[in-house]
């Protein structure tokens, strides 16, 4: 597994994908970040590169990132949609 920058990861991942599907990327970011947090890291996990901490601090710097766009795209799909049709 390779890592990329949370920049790329918001441009090639993440970009143009509706509301909902960044929801749920949202949650398997939220997943991985508990099983590390609440200690779930079996042994062959912490033999592989990137280390799982790494992977942690990524996916803490991803979900940050998607959590703007997912304002973003929240803003653009529902409210100013919801506006255009007053």
């Amino acid at each position: 597994m390779s890592m990329i920058s949370p920049e790329t990861f918001i441009e090639f991942e993440c970009k143009g994908k509706p509301y909902k599907e960044l929801l749920k990327m949202r949650d398997e970011l939220l997943e991985g970040i508990y099983a590390f947090e609440s200690g779930n890291i079996s042994p062959e996990a912490k033999m592989i590169n990137p280390s799982p901490e790494v992977i942690y601090q990524m996916n803490l710097e991803y979900l940050g990132d998607l959590c703007k766009l997912i304002s973003d795209t929240y803003n653009s799909e529902i409210v100013w949609k919801d506006e255009e049709e007053v």
